[in-house]
Order: C-alpha cells, then sequence, then structure tokens
C-alpha cells in the first residue's frame, strides 16, 4: 500500500539531460543550434553577434547601435517596423552585453517568412536617423541625471572602474563627453562592421521543423558573411591600486557595498569547487551573508555574493545597500563570514541543502527547450562543451566540506578585496 505519511527520498541525478540538440549550417555557413520539443506552433530564433563593448573602438558605440537598428531602415521608419512585427503576434528584442549582443524574434511558424525579412532588413540596412539618434542621446543624459541621485549607480560605475580600468571595456562608465562623441557615420561603420555580412551563430528553439530551417536558410543562408577574425582583441585590465573609495553622497539615506576582485574564469580546474564555496557564501537565501547581514542583524533586504562572468574576465562581487549608521558593521560582518568559513568546515548538513539548492537550480536552468538553448548558447559563447555540466554535477556530488575550506582560504582573502561605498558617510 502507498504510504503518503512520508515524501520520496531525495536523489541527486547521475547527468544532465542536455545532449539532445541538433546543430546544422546555412549555405553561407552560419552554424545553427537547434532545440526543439514544444508542441505549440511557436518558435524562437536568436543571433549573437560579437559586436559588444569588447569590440568597441568608440566608447558607447555597442550598445548604442543595437538600440538605433530598431529605429529605421532604408525602407521602413521605427513605426512600421513595430507595427508589422506587432500585426503578426511577433516580438523582437535587442540584447546587449559585454562581449556579445543578440537579436531575438519570437512568433508563431506560420509567420516566420513573413517576419524573417524584416529582421534581415534591420541587419542589412539599419538607417541610423539623425534625429533618433538626437533624441536618444538626450534621453540617456536625462537618464544620467536622475541615476547620479542613487547611490547604487556610482557603486556600480566606481566598483568596475576600480577592477578593470578607467579605459577598459569592462571598466569605463558612460558620461555626457561620450554620449557627444556619438554621430551617426560612427554608428554606421559599427554595424557594417559587426552586423551587416558579420559572421554569426544562430540559436533556434521551439516548433522546430526542417520547413523552418528551409525558411531561415532561404531568407539569410544567401548573404555573404565575411570571415571571422581568427584572433581576438588583446585589452589589459588595469585594477586600481585603490583599496577603498568612497563615495559622499549628503542626501542619501543608505549606502551602497560593493566588495571583490578579479575572479577565476569558468575553465579554471578550481571554478566548481570554488562556485559552490560561493553560493554557501553568499549565493542563495540561506547563505550565509544573508542569514546574518539580513535575517539575524536586520541591517539589509538582501545581500549576494556573486561571480559575473565576461569572456575576457570574471570578477567576484559582494553587493547590498544598508542603512548609513551600519554600513562599517555589515562591512565588518561581512569579513566576519569570510573568516569563519576559511577557519570553520562547513556542516555536512548545510553542505547537504546547498547540494540540493544548486541541483534544482540547474534542473529548472534545462526544463524545455526555451530553457535548453540557453544553456548549449552559454556553452557555445565562452568556447566550452557539455562536459562541462558532466563535471558539475560530479563535483556537487562528491564535494567535501574540507575541500569548501580550501577554496575559502584560496580566493575569500581579505587584503586581496577591493571596497566601494557609496553613501552619506560619517565624517572620521
Amino acid at each position: 500500500m502507498l504510504n503518503r505519511k512520508d515524501p520520496p527520498a531525495l536523489e541527486l541525478i547521475d547527468r544532465l539531460e542536455i545532449n539532445n540538440f541538433k546543430t546544422t549550417v546555412l549555405s553561407n555557413n552560419t552554424p545553427v543550434y537547434i532545440v526543439d520539443g514544444v508542441e505549440e506552433e511557436v518558435i524562437k530564433i536568436e543571433w549573437r553577434f560579437n559586436a559588444g563593448r569588447w569590440y568597441e573602438t568608440q566608447p558607447a558605440t555597442a550598445r548604442t547601435v543595437l538600440q538605433m537598428m530598431r529605429k529605421g531602415t532604408l525602407q521602413k521608419t521605427a513605426e512600421q517596423i513595430a507595427d508589422a512585427i506587432e500585426f503578426y503576434g511577433g516580438d523582437l528584442d535587442f540584447i546587449n552585453g559585454q562581449d556579445s549582443t543578440g537579436i531575438v524574434v519570437f512568433c508563431l511558424k506560420k509567420h516566420l517568412d513573413t517576419i524573417l525579412p524584416i529582421v534581415i532588413e534591420i541587419l542589412q540596412e539599419a538607417s541610423f536617423p539623425e534625429p533618433e539618434l538626437e533624441m536618444m542621446i538626450q534621453r540617456q543624459k536625462q537618464k544620467l541625471r536622475i541615476s547620479e541621485k542613487n547611490t547604487d549607480f556610482y557603486a556600480n560605475r566606481a566598483f568596475h572602474r576600480v577592477l578593470f580600468g578607467e579605459t577598459h571595456p569592462y571598466g569605463y562608465a558612460v558620461d555626457d563627453s561620450i554620449l557627444d562623441n556619438l554621430n551617426t557615420d560612427v554608428l554606421k561603420q559599427y554595424h557594417q562592421q559587426h552586423y551587416k555580412n558579420a559572421p554569426t551563430a544562430i540559436f533556434i528553439s521551439g516548433n522546430v521543423s526542417d520547413d523552418i530551417i528551409d525558411t531561415l536558410n532561404t531568407h539569410y543562408g544567401k548573404i555573404q558573411l565575411h570571415k571571422k577574425d581568427a584572433l581576438e582583441n588583446t585589452i589589459a585590465i588595469e585594477t586600481s591600486s585603490e583599496k577603498k573609495v568612497y563615495k559622499q553622497l549628503s542626501e542619501s539615506v543608505q549606502s551602497s557595498i560593493r566588495i571583490g576582485k578579479i575572479a577565476i574564469p569558468r575553465t579554471h580546474p578550481d571554478f566548481l569547487s570554488y562556485n559552490i564555496m560561493m553560493v554557501i557564501f553568499g549565493g542563495y537565501f540561506g547563505s550565509r551573508l544573508m542569514s546574518n547581514i539580513r535575517e539575524e542583524k536586520g541591517y539589509t533586504y538582501g545581500i549576494h555574493a556573486t561571480t559575473s562572468h565576461n569572456r575576457h574576465a570574471s570578477y567576484m562581487e559582494i553587493n547590498t545597500e544598508v542603512g548609513n549608521e551600519v554600513c562599517e558593521d555589515a562591512i565588518e560582518e561581512i569579513y566576519k563570514e569570510m573568516d569563519l568559513l576559511r577557519n570553520e568546515k562547513v556542516s555536512s548538513e548545510e553542505l547537504s541543502i546547498v547540494r540540493n539548492y544548486m541541483m534544482g537550480s540547474i534542473l529548472r536552468a534545462t526544463d524545455g527547450p526555451f530553457n535548453r538553448i540557453n544553456i548549449i548558447k552559454n556553452l557555445v559563447l565562452n568556447n566550452m562543451d557539455t562536459s562541462y555540466y558532466d563535471a558539475f554535477v560530479n563535483t556537487l556530488k562528491t564535494i567535501t566540506p574540507e575541500q569548501i575550506q580550501v577554496m575559502a582560504n584560496k580566493y575569500l582573502v581579505k587584503e586581496e578585496m577591493k571596497e566601494v561605498i557609496c553613501g552619506n558617510l560619517p565624517k572620521t
């Protein structure tokens, strides 16, 4: 007889099912990655271009080009583009990134033959109208004026400047002078180099039948693309010698705290173990930082420790907003939690909770074609393969408290951290 009083036993999976994707190549040698399996007659197509900040020769070009591409082509105004996509129930999105950018179309299969030429027209014939650019620059300046009143705005900008350098693609901050240097000639040149006839990778998910690939090949496969550059740009990181950066905002009622450093990449042998340690430290609601600084001390609504990955550099960041009067106390508690992880082994119970949390998170991230294509996309864009996730599952199942402690001692070192604090700070 079925016992309904006891829940089923929890078990960790042996491997993730993410290998069930297909690949093909269009007539112009564009690689296409496909995750099928949706019954509804819908599809999502995403083009990915090497067109982010990393490839700029002039600051703010990448984001501005992406924003302006929807503002008109040689044949259509921005309103006509929006009306045409909406008429057929489609959705067109432009995704900015530090390294790559994305153009995403979501629509019914039966309308792809109509919507696809509009997307290609944007890629090939974006016109960058001068009045639209002037309006966009003015709006960006207004947003800067509003954002300058926020402590987190200053803290984020200063943190990236300290880690990477004020002229580095990952570190510079947009200001009025940068915006004033933008013009349509600069944008057109960037579009010509990085979108029009530029090599790309395409990721398709949903109800993907052979006729969808044929339609894509008919419209996009005939475009002659130039060859991908063999070598990536090499840009040195110039981490500031400053240990602590303070920014006074006298009208602020809270302080923004950013603490961190340049981190190891996902390809580093330590990364999987390091990542589990970081989740214990500040990567979920029950983490050490949340339990202490939010739940016990009540200093903040939320505090997180994350590792962010760009293609050419990764960085660790502890971020939170606290009341001005408890800012120094919160920082002290952050370092206290670092010391505890360095000096004391985590319990088997805590490690088990984190195992289940992380396994559940990755299972949700791979649930369904629309989620799974994002996993495949991230692997492709970072020159990784699915063995990464096999190693992830194995590490998650076998890591020990002793290994967690080793990672903490290796990477949670106070003397290596940079601090950025912005708020109405007490005078000393």
